[in-house]
């Protein structure tokens, strides 16, 4: 009963977590105010505790303080069994758990082990360790570098990473993570196996391991954690050797709820009923990365009911709606936006959603589609709003089309708000007079100019409430 008002919105994880904690009689922890303690969590293994759903916080006078999520009597004894000694429980909500857990365990632990036994057979000699990584790259799952791979994508998947860059430098091979729109570095490899890493990422992605002058795509479906994963892989040669970006998609992440988008209630309420109006086109405008996709996800669900016919096109499929039916782009065998988008017309749709209006082709059928009586949601890279009409009006849409079929744009960013926990450092903005070099014109604020002084390096302040701080 819980997890179905969870399901429908009517109450938050956190809320049903609390209303257990008083009916249990147990004590809550709170795990985004304070970490697990390492002495702790050694005692634990972190398949057992993604099993578990349980994580180690502190040993106390002859027990171990344990959070979990499902405070079964199986799970109390599974945890003494494992633990050697007395559990006192505490509840959080599975997320938060999920998230300690994906914290606290490091993929990239063992990677000096992985990195050492490739250098040692790569000492062998360059063309036989060549062949043998070759060989290994194709088949053996313990082999150095297939576990490298494994253990980069799975710490991606861990930090909530959107992108894994992987680039080859001079004498070493730089691993970036992409996480909350920002690159952070996390390893650097030996510059001997960048080759091997890039074909065997290619080998995974179906991709040829042969050509390494021109830019490839692939794709890798895999299964991290007991989470479905979508990677799209994109090769490119440089200078130093062959560039692999990963993008990768975690089809199990819940989908953001339209009110948790973080837009004002007068937009949300606006919004809300533009996209339950009966025909007309509504588009999410931005840049890659701006969340265009998820305000599209979120946006179906909210309309999503069984007296309407939704179909979509996307590339990709990101996340699976089992009522909802679903194209998925496959441009070799002929199907693109712009045919897929002819077959939905003939499907009796009530709402069309196309993923990317990305050519004249789809765009026109979109407008006709909105004009004929259907409402249509997309997306479209434009800088703001104004400039996604612009973009219609530079593929050749008539300007009266756009104005009869478009109801409005959405143009969005994605903002790193400062963590919960982070105090911004005010001591040094005394208030001052302002200089010559302000802009001619400007406005004086009701509370007069100030101007931050000189300040001593501080701590940096984490990144996001939802980000991975390592």
């Amino acid at each position: 009963m819980g997890d179905l008002l969870v399901e429908l919105g009517v109450i938050s994880e956190r809320q049903l977590v609390e209303a257990l904690a008083v009916q249990l009689h147990l004590p809550l922890a709170d795990l985004r105010q304070h970490s697990p303690e390492p002495a702790a969590v050694a005692l634990l293994s972190d398949s057992l505790a993604r099993g578990l759903r349980a994580i180690p916080l502190r040993i106390t006078d002859g027990a171990v303080e344990v959070a979990v999520a499902e405070p079964t009597d199986k799970t109390v004894s599974e945890l003494e069994r494992a633990l050697g000694r007395p559990v006192t429980l505490l509840l959080a909500t599975p997320a938060e758990i999920r998230r300690a857990i994906d914290n606290t365990y490091r993929a990239l632990s063992a990677v000096e082990e992985q990195v050492a036994a490739f250098t040692a057979d790569h000492g062998k000699g360059r063309a036989a360790a060549r062949v043998q990584a070759a060989a290994a790259a194709a088949d053996g799952d313990e082999a150095p570098v297939v576990q490298v791979v494994n253990m980069l994508i799975t710490q991606a998947l861990r930090d909530r990473a959107s992108d894994v860059h992987i680039e080859p430098q001079d004498e070493h091979v730089r691993v970036r993570f992409r996480i909350d729109g920002a690159l952070h570095e996390v390893l650097s490899l030996p510059g001997s196996m960048a080759n091997v890493i890039a074909s065997r990422i290619k080998i995974m992605g179906s991709m040829n391991i042969v050509e390494r002058r021109r830019p490839q795509d692939g794709q890798i479906a895999m299964n991290i954690d007991g989470r479905a994963i979508d990677i799209r892989v994109a090769t490119t040669g440089t200078i130093w050797g062959e560039k692999v970006v990963l993008r990768l998609l975690d089809k199990s992440r819940p989908l953001y709820r339209l009110r948790d988008l973080g837009m004002p209630a007068e937009t949300h309420n606006a919004y809300s009923a533009l996209i339950r109006s009966p025909y007309g086109m509504v588009i999410c405008a931005g840049p890659t990365g701006s969340g265009k996709t998820t305000t599209l996800y979120a946006s179906m669900s909210e309309i999503n009911d069984a007296e309407r016919n939704i179909t979509t096109i996307e590339d990709p499929v990101e996340y699976v709606f089992p009522s909802i039916n679903q194209i998925q782009i496959n441009e070799p065998a002929g199907i693109t936006f712009a045919a897929g988008l002819r077959s939905i017309l003939r499907q009796d749709p009530d709402i069309i959603l196309v993923g990317e209006i990305r050519d004249t082709d789809t765009a026109r059928i979109a407008v006709q589609s909105a004009l004929t009586g259907h409402f249509v949601l997309s997306s479209l890279h434009a800088t703001d709003t104004v400039s996604a009409l612009y973009r219609f009006l530079d593929m050749g849409i008539e300007p009266f089309l756009v104005a009869s079929s478009v109801l409005a744009v959405v143009g969005q960013r994605l903002v790193r708000a400062p963590a919960a926990t982070a105090r911004f450092h005010t001591g040094c903005r005394p208030r001052r007079s302002p200089s010559s070099s302000r802009p001619a014109g400007a406005a004086r604020p009701s509370s007069g100019w100030v101007r931050a002084a000189t300040c001593a390096p501080r701590p940096a302040i984490p990144t996001g409430s939802a980000c991975t701080n390592s």
